[in-house]
């Protein structure tokens, strides 16, 4: 059964098993860098998926009382709760978020704004939950022009697979082009937060294994076959994006973007 997502909790499990030690394990201590909380702050993780950011938190909280994640994903919660089990986690829109106005220190929200049709209402939402003197802190993942291989991979999947799927895999990019953010703040009626781009990279065990996981364990799941894989992953080689693509492991750019807003 999927939930509001539209994910399984098989999914979910795909996701923490595959693309945390991929590519979200190394976002935590950068975002937390710069949010800066404190062992007393109240703080929220708001798009928390699995947790991948919570838990590091947890281990700053002084009270796990103090912090709470939110996610539209039941399935995604399900696997958070199973790390972080003395955390109070919320299935909830992140366009209505269940708390009273300025009740945390700290919110922060690791690449999930892309993933709302309404990012200014989240922000504007997210910001009211902070506290004076309190911080903002979100990451998105830059535009697909500064990120080669997963550019290809869309390319690529439009050829092989349509559309629609080359749509889904190219949305985790939407916001990342220059400037959108800050007008994104802006537009929310936010003071002009503190940009930074920051280079990340993705590292798979093959180019097969990135193809697989981009697609199957993520939000195309089982609707790819293993002949469509392998043509995309063909097609991929021969763009010669992946210098090392025939060797234990493959890694790649993945660039993202950083953004803290205060709470005077």
């Amino acid at each position: 059964m999927t939930d509001e997502m539209g994910l399984t909790p098989e999914a979910a499990r795909g996701y923490e098993a595959h693309f945390v030690p991929a590519i979200f394990h190394q976002w935590p201590e950068r975002i937390i860098a710069l949010a800066e909380p404190k062992p007393d702050d109240r703080i929220l993780d708001v798009g928390c998926g699995t947790g991948v950011l919570t838990r590091q938190l947890s281990q700053i909280a002084s009270d796990p009382g103090n912090l709470a994640g939110v996610d539209l994903s039941e399935s995604m919660l399900g696997v958070a709760r199973e790390h972080c089990p003395g955390v109070e986690f919320h299935q909830c829109s992140a366009t209505s978020l269940p708390f009273a106005d300025g009740s945390f220190n700290v919110v922060v929200s690791s690449f999930m704004l892309m993933f709302t049709p309404e990012p200014e209402q989240v922000l504007r939402e997210m910001y009211r939950l902070v506290a004076p003197g309190g911080r903002l802190v979100i990451s998105i993942w830059q535009g697909l022009e500064t990120n080669p291989v997963y550019l290809a991979l869309v390319d690529i999947a439009r050829e092989v697979l349509g559309d629609e799927s080359a749509e889904s895999l190219a949305w985790p990019y939407a916001l990342g082009k220059p400037g959108h953010l800050a007008s994104l703040f802006q537009a929310a009626g936010i003071s002009p937060p503190a940009i930074v781009n920051q280079d990340g990279n993705a590292t798979f065990p093959s180019l097969d294994d990135f193809v697989r996981t981009e697609i199957q364990s993520w939000l195309l799941a089982d609707s790819v076959n293993d002949t469509q894989i392998q043509q995309i992953v063909a097609k991929l080689s021969n763009r010669n994006l992946v210098s090392n693509a025939q060797a234990d492991s493959v890694s790649f750019p993945l660039n993202a973007i950083l953004a803290r807003a205060n709470h005077d």
